[in-house]
C-alpha cells in the first residue's frame, strides 16, 4: 500500500504531501490554504481515489485538514 508524508509550511500557507508508491516512485503535491479561514481545494481527490482507494484518501484528507488547522491557529496567534 502506498504511504504519504505531509508537512506544513506556515510561512507560505501550504501543506506539502509526498506520496510513495509500493514501487518506490514518489509524487509531490502541495495544497495552498487561506490562513484566515483554512479554505483549500482538493481537486486531485478523484485521481487519488482511483489510484489508492477512498479510505486511503479519506485518511490523507484528514491529515491535510489537521495540518491546515494548525496553520490557521499559528496565523491567528501571529496577528495577536
Amino acid at each position: 500500500m502506498a504511504s504519504y508524508t505531509a508537512e506544513l509550511d506556515t510561512v507560505s500557507h501550504i501543506v506539502q504531501v509526498v506520496i510513495t508508491e509500493d514501487d518506490g516512485s514518489e509524487h509531490d503535491y502541495q495544497f495552498d490554504f487561506d490562513p484566515r479561514t483554512g479554505r483549500w481545494e482538493f481537486s486531485e481527490r478523484d485521481l487519488l481515489e482511483r489510484d489508492f482507494g477512498e479510505d486511503w484518501v479519506d485518511d490523507l484528507e484528514e491529515e491535510i485538514e489537521r495540518l491546515i488547522e494548525t496553520g490557521v491557529e499559528a496565523s491567528q496567534d501571529e496577528e495577536e
